[in-house]
């Protein structure tokens, strides 16, 4: 006998068609053709309708399944209450734990599909040693993946896509172990390895060829010999395809060795602090890392603001420079790459000045702050984003920036609004916050009504993020006015700012910041590493600034040594001063920022927040 649920179900559609053919001549309903079980892995293909018809055809013996795939189909229309109705009747049938399994596989799709990650989570809690089907298994691990992908949990997630990798068609592999890199390449050497575990060989050879790629200053040498060795632990890793052919060729290109290297900076004149601080850096570089190069390298500094660079250059030519680390300033770097098209430079800035292979472009740039920012808000699923910046150039430019990045992840409108400057703070915010246009409507109904109204400011609530873009003073004062601006009705939106919003030597900031999002160089958020104590020592009085400027040059003289390789494969990293390096093909330094929040008075990096949950959600 079929189960009763089929005839409750049809019960009404059947007589809703009687009703209608005693009214119509209407042509019946075509006979039911019996086709193959599905997988319950897949998407529904069909509605709900379909897969019951299926069951009340099928043996016995199906019936269960047929009547699963109609509840996922119910949930994938929307209709939740359907769903759950055959999955409750079916819960008296789940007698085998192949079915206890897909009675949790579907009903945490359907937990899925409404963003309730937690509860499908705890129902995707399998026992390892439970018999199903492979699709079961697949359905299980990609799910699993997914949904640690949208709580942002990168750890949890490449677990579970590495599991699924044993279950998936050869052709689907390559996707996946993309994505298991992709997850894992933002953490650090160490994170990584402190999540192998003893006996999961498939676990910890991913987490381990991640680490030897995200190392800090890794020579190519030191490089090769660290893959050598992980071949041998991991002889059959399927991470083997992935590690070779790019990082192959990018190791075989011969590194810059040179033995003179010129430096191009503003020594004199307006520019000469910024100048000496990036020379600081240049210099300590140098002296850590001497066997890098010849032992008879050498530095040779010259003044870019005492003389033009059609002056300056042929004293480069005749004082044999075969490497060129600068300027600084835009219009100077233009001048040097029309005089030496084919000489090795990195740049200290970026003009797009083409795809020399010998040029290198290496700017701090706040255009890039805005668009990591739109990226990473992208990552976290903000829609609507507002945006707050000066009415500056600068702030023009990154909030374009910002614009153009979000549009290629996301279809919803960036709200931008500009202020003239502090005392304009407020209006901005009210103007952003459509407060001022609340404000207007209930002035309007006093007036048409001649008399008070009791009413309250609204605020909108369409938009639950905002980037920032100002100085830390001018931070604390957005900071304040939106606390006091958003009305009871309405959720404060969460707060993102680039570097400019924080200053370290700010003490009045302990409490006012608490809970923004800030990206930063790590170097400014180190204080025990030796570098950061002799800095310390040495320039005591540097404001952030300097300090950042000293980033660029330390991290600019040691990146001369891998340039060439880090251009060919991009996944070629390096740990540095300012950020997480890479070079694109087009020569630009990549710096990807830490990213952190506020709290207690101090910038706390997100991933440090991230492990102590994620210990606990490990695969």
């Amino acid at each position: 006998m079929k189960h009763n649920l089929i005839s409750a179900l049809r019960y009404l559609s059947l007589s809703l068609m009687l009703l209608l053919a005693a009214c119509s001549s209407g042509p019946t309903k075509p006979p039911i053709v019996a086709i193959d079980l599905p997988s319950i892995a897949v998407a529904p293909e069909h509605n709900a309708e379909f897969y019951l018809d299926q069951a009340s055809i099928a043996p016995v013996e199906q019936t269960f399944e047929w009547e699963l795939l109609a509840a996922k189909a119910y949930y994938q229309q929307g209709m939740s209450q359907a769903g759950d109705a055959v999955i409750n009747s079916l819960k008296q049938q789940s007698d085998t734990v192949e079915r206890e399994a897909g009675l949790r596989l579907v009903s945490a799709y359907s937990q899925q599909l409404q963003g309730k990650y937690t509860p499908a989570l705890n129902l995707l809690d399998f026992d390892p040693a439970w018999q199903l089907p492979a699709d079961y298994w697949y359905a299980y691990y990609q799910s699993r993946g997914e949904i640690y992908q949208k709580q942002n949990n990168p750890l949890a997630a490449s677990g579970a896509f590495i599991e699924l990798d044993r279950y998936l068609a050869e052709e689907d592999r390559a996707a996946n172990h993309q994505t298991i890199w992709q997850l894992l390449k933002p953490l650090t050497a160490f994170t990584l390895r402190s999540f192998q575990q003893p006996g999961n060989e498939l676990r910890n050879g991913w987490l381990e060829i991640v680490a030897i790629s995200n190392e800090p200053k890794q020579s190519p040498e030191k490089l090769v010999a660290k893959l050598q060795t992980w071949k041998t632990e991991y002889p059959a890793h399927p991470a083997l395809d992935y590690v070779g052919g790019d990082l192959a060729k990018a190791l075989s290109i011969t590194p810059y060795a040179p033995q003179k290297v010129a430096i191009l900076l503003p020594l004199s004149g307006k520019y000469q602090n910024n100048g000496l601080a990036v020379k600081d850096g240049l210099v300590s570089a140098f002296l850590d890392g001497q066997t890098e190069f010849a032992s008879d390298a050498e530095l040779v500094f010259y003044d870019t603001q005492s003389q033009a660079m059609e002056t300056l250059y042929p004293q480069l030519e005749q004082d044999q420079i075969d490497f060129i680390v600068g300027p600084l300033l835009k219009s100077q770097l233009r001048s040097l790459l029309s005089l030496a098209p084919t000489q090795p430079v990195l740049a200290l800035n970026d003009v797009q000045a083409g795809e020399q292979d010998q040029q290198f472009f290496f700017p701090l740039s706040p255009e890039d702050e805005a668009k990591q920012a739109a990226q990473f808000m992208a990552q976290r699923e903000e829609q609507n984003p507002l945006l707050l910046a000066p009415q500056s150039s600068l702030g023009k430019r990154m909030a374009e920036s910002f614009t153009e990045e979000w549009q290629n992840h996301s279809s919803s409108p960036v709200d931008v609004i500009y202020y003239a400057n502090r005392n304009d703070l407020q209006r901005a915010v009210r103007k952003l916050l459509h407060t001022d246009a609340s404000q207007q409507r209930i002035s309007q109904f006093k007036q048409i009504l001649g008399q008070d109204l009791e009413a309250e400011v609204r605020s909108r609530s369409d938009a639950r993020s905002l980037y920032l873009v100002g100085n830390n003073t001018e931070t604390k004062l957005i900071k304040a006015f939106i606390d006091v601006t958003v009305s009871p009705f309405s959720v404060s939106p969460r707060l993102y700012a680039s570097s400019r919003s924080y200053d370290k030597n700010d003490e009045t900031s302990e409490n006012e910041l608490d809970g923004i999002y800030i990206s930063e160089m790590p170097w400014i958020l180190e204080q025990q590493s030796v570098n950061a104590i002799r800095h310390q020592q040495l320039w005591p009085s540097s404001s952030d600034s300097q300090k950042r400027l000293y980033a660029l040059g330390y991290d600019a003289y040691s990146l001369i040594s891998q340039l060439a390789q880090m251009r060919g494969y991009s996944d070629y990293q390096l740990s540095g001063l300012t950020g997480r390096l890479s070079v694109n093909q087009q020569g630009l330094v990549i710096r990807q920022l830490t990213w952190t929040q506020y709290k207690d008075g101090q910038l706390v990096p997100l991933e440090i927040q991230a492990n102590t949950l994620q210990s606990q959600d490990i695969e």
